[in-house]
């Protein structure tokens, strides 16, 4: 795994390393990582190939390199926040509401403070469409750990739910807030421009009653609605 070390970076190196990371994480997210070449990085940050291997190695070690600089926050905020409510719950279960929070209020903020934030998450999104052993070593590296924590933590408080149907519904949860924080403007068309995709916090108070409401929905009986 691509990390990079900058406190060791002089100042120059520094600014160089955070635009070639700030390009390229635009350039991926657009086009993936089949679809963008060094050559495109290095033509839209106005910084010579030769750097870009110097500090990443390749192609592959700066895709790496962008999700070790968020990837990390992402988690590491998930992380902080359930800590935070398990230590409120006091040995108790969390509230619902609030499992639902710690595990969408960091993505969505990260895509509603920058560009870079917005362009990440959808990243993310497309994720899968990566090749496979980059797409396995970072779902291993930066989600899978943090998912099972909040699979634990949903069961613990809604006992009552399989674990199958809560990995079902945390899939969904997934989904809507990538979707919403992609921001693709579909919600300002169905609006009637009423609505902004860009109010993140109106989509979190949005998403937090939406998911709440989903998680307590009753398990369907499949044999009433498959052939």
């Amino acid at each position: 795994m691509q990390k990079i070390n900058f406190d060791t970076l002089s100042s120059t190196s520094r600014e160089t390393v955070m635009r070639l990371l700030d390009v390229s994480e635009v350039l991926f997210s657009e086009s993936g990582y089949a679809g963008t070449t060094v050559r495109d990085i290095s033509a839209k940050s106005n910084i010579n190939q030769a750097l870009i291997n110097y500090h990443f190695q390749n192609k592959r070690g700066l895709f790496m390199a962008i999700f070790a600089r968020r990837g990390k926050i992402l988690s590491d905020e998930r992380l902080r926040l359930l800590d935070e409510f398990r230590q409120e719950a006091n040995g108790q279960s969390i509230p619902l509401k609030k499992l639902i929070y710690a595990f969408v209020y960091p993505p969505l903020r990260l895509a509603g403070e920058s560009t870079g934030g917005r362009a990440f998450v959808k990243l993310q999104a497309r994720l899968h469409n990566e090749p496979k052993d980059i797409e396995t070593t970072l779902r291993q590296e930066y989600y899978d750990r943090v998912s099972l924590e909040f699979m634990e933590e949903f069961h613990k408080t809604l006992p009552q739910i399989s674990r199958e149907s809560i990995a079902w519904r945390m899939i969904f949860i997934m989904g809507l807030y990538i979707y919403v924080a992609s921001n693709t403007g579909r919600l300002e068309v169905i609006s009637n421009r009423k609505c902004k995709g860009s109010n993140w916090k109106e989509a979190l108070e949005e998403i937090l009653n939406f998911c709440e409401h989903g998680f307590l929905a009753p398990v369907t009986d499949t044999t009433l609605v498959l052939p």
